[in-house]
């Protein structure tokens, strides 16, 4: 290991010991079964208050596909948005909406498995557009691996939107995820006429208001010198406080884990192989 290598380390190591709230994330409230309880009491009664029309999908999902929206599902949105039950709701529903949209009513209900509604997408699964890891960050986050240059290839925005609702829902399974969140690494595309600015705006969307994460930070990896009109499209859609933890990172090696290193990433097991590391996948 280098001096630097071994000076990010340490500093790692450090913000461990230390368990820094180092995105600023609102904190995370000590769970206890009355609190889970009381808390999707006051989901169904607010979720009840939502008119027919607007919760329609939902609805839908309830009949079709009942153990999809099930309790342990609801408590995905509470904890997403800290139990503050209004939002949770109001993402539920949007959720539902947005699930009908991007996999239609003959699949949205179903499992979201290679088995289930992902089954006619499994071409866009292992181009490893969107992978999780094998481990999360030092807080419990979920790491997802986004390679944007796969937009290259011929495969529908479609499907590999699909694809990002699978993944997300992936690293959901891991309910540190759910209390945390997930942190982005970003491999951007290496030649700008691969880019799909409307795949990234549905994305994005998706991200903000719509899939129960909490989206702690998005770190773009080498990232080209046309980054500022990729974000340019991205950010108006993120809202503010998202647009805000946008970080890039430059360098050799020892250059990206020194860089890391303040968000508790700079060991080698915490970068991607794509980028020198030793980060894989969990498939």
């Amino acid at each position: 290991m280098t001096q630097k290598a071994a000076a990010a380390a340490e500093s790692t190591a450090a913000m461990r010991k230390d368990n820094v709230n180092i995105y600023n994330q609102t904190a995370t409230p000590d769970e206890t079964p009355i609190l889970i309880k009381n808390k999707l009491a006051e989901f169904e009664l607010a979720l009840d208050d939502v008119g027919d029309k607007e919760k329609r999908c939902y609805l839908m999902a309830k009949e079709k596909g009942p153990d999809e929206c099930n309790d342990a599902h609801k408590l995905i949105f509470l904890r997403c948005e800290v139990f503050e039950v209004d939002r949770a709701v109001a993402r539920f529903v949007k959720y539902w909406e947005a699930r009908v949209a991007v996999f239609g009513e003959d699949k949205a209900f179903l499992p979201l498995a290679v088995d289930g509604a992902l089954k006619d997408d499994m071409e866009s699964i292992e181009v490893d557009y969107l992978q999780v890891a094998n481990k999360t960050d030092p807080d419990g986050r979920a790491i997802l691996l986004f390679d944007f240059n796969k937009e290259g290839e011929d495969l529908s925005s479609e499907s590999l939107l699909r694809v990002v609702w699978y993944q997300a829902h992936v690293a959901l399974t891991q309910e540190s995820c759910q209390k945390r969140g997930v942190v982005l690494y970003v491999r951007c595309v290496d030649r700008f006429t691969d880019w799909r600015p409307s795949l990234s705006k549905n994305i994005a969307a998706a991200a903000r208001g719509i899939l129960p994460i909490r989206l702690a930070g998005i770190h773009f990896m080498q990232p080209p010198s046309y980054i500022t009109l990729i974000l340019a499209v991205v950010r108006p859609v993120m809202g503010k406080k998202l647009r805000n933890r946008f970080y890039h990172h430059s360098g050799s090696v020892d250059d990206l884990l020194k860089s890391l290193s303040k968000f508790g990433l700079g060991d080698m097991d915490m970068l991607p192989t794509m980028f020198g590391g030793e980060l894989t996948s969990c498939l």
